[in-house]
């Protein structure tokens, strides 16, 4: 039961700090270019949207950290809740933990002042974009104080667990911002919405193309660094946490490839565009295709859903792993993020 208590908190700041990036990245990438009509009519709205969900997202990576803290001291010093205090002051000031700690607490401060500051300029592309950065750092704070950091800070391991994490962030949380908050707004404009749903079905499919390619490559070698054999997969509880994961990312690749190449063509072809590629929606028999209009879009947004039903089963098992002993760790001691502090006895008794 404790350990459930104390993975709580890591599976709302996870599921916060991907969809932070994601909503930050279709902010940036992913909303239509400006355009007299769609500009005055779907943006606003769009925009808007985008930086409620960011609201939420910095309200419950404001205590989620706060959460991670009390649980990490309370795991280091063995202490009950009760001697939270005495305890507290030690891990922030002589561990690793609380170094790392203090890095994201900055990290965090900067996404608040600069989403007060975006919320009054939402046209402005600059302030994302150096939120996007304070994200990634708030990501690299995960990576030093998770199970990389158990080969060190400045490691290959570190870099290709945060190179994951900001991949997934860019595509998962992508997907929970697309169906959580742009699809809605996307739909707020009648005369404008087939031009807008082409165009944010086209942008969100290149870019999750990119991300897609670093989570594959990363997501290897992470495997790679924290299980190390095949046989390992379904040997050890971890290497079972990881295989399930593996498939359900398979599962999601499935339905990103039949809308990348069926529906979002569909989208194109709804709008009136020239539709690069789509060869595997000709290849489909017609008595199966869906045609392109409503119905295709309806697909579209049925299939991008699911992707996020499926997406949380994978965010589950990742706080999963995160939680578990890697089948393959280092060949040094204690690692730094399970490292221990001396109980307030201990410590006045130096």
């Amino acid at each position: 039961m404790e350990s459930v208590v104390f993975s709580l908190p890591t599976a709302v700041d996870l599921l916060a700090l991907v969809t932070c990036l994601g909503t930050l990245s279709c902010r940036l990438w992913v909303l239509p270019s400006p355009t007299t009509g769609a500009d005055t009519v779907v943006l606003p709205f769009l925009r808007a949207a985008l930086w409620r969900l960011l609201g939420i997202c910095l309200v419950a990576l404001t205590v989620s950290s706060a959460g991670e803290l009390i649980g990490r001291t309370l795991t280091m010093s063995g202490l009950p809740l009760a001697m939270l205090g005495r305890a507290l002051p030690t891990v922030l000031l002589h561990t690793h933990y609380g170094r790392v700690w203090f890095i994201r607490l900055g990290a965090l401060a900067l996404l608040w002042v600069g989403w007060g500051v975006g919320h009054k300029h939402l046209h402005t592309q600059t302030i994302p974009a150096s939120l996007l950065v304070a994200g990634g750092l708030l990501a690299l704070t995960r990576s030093l104080s998770g199970h990389a950091a158990d080969w060190g800070d400045m490691t290959l391991a570190v870099l290709m667990d945060w190179l994951h994490l900001l991949a997934g962030g860019l595509w998962g949380g992508g997907l929970l911002a697309l169906a959580g908050a742009v699809l809605p707004g996307a739909l707020r404009d009648i005369a404008q919405q087939r031009t807008v749903m082409a165009d944010i079905a086209r942008r969100f499919a290149t870019l999750a193309s990119i991300a897609l390619a670093m989570v594959l490559l990363t997501g290897f070698a992470n495997a790679w660094v924290q299980v190390g054999t095949v046989r390992a997969l379904w040997a050890t509880p971890y290497g079972r946490t990881l295989l399930a994961k593996l498939l359900l990312v398979y599962s999601i690749l499935l339905l990103g490839a039949v809308n990348h190449y069926i529906y979002v063509p569909l989208l194109q072809q709804w709008a009136s565009r020239r539709v690069a590629g789509g060869w595997l929606l000709h290849a489909v028999p017609m008595r199966w295709r869906t045609p392109a209009g409503p119905q295709g879009a309806q697909h579209w947004r049925r299939t991008v859903a699911a992707e996020c039903l499926l997406l949380m089963w994978v965010l589950l098992c990742t706080v999963l792993l995160l939680s578990a002993l890697p089948a393959r760790s280092p060949s040094h001691a204690i690692s730094r993020h399970a490292e221990t502090v001396p109980t307030p006895a201990a410590h006045h008794g130096r």
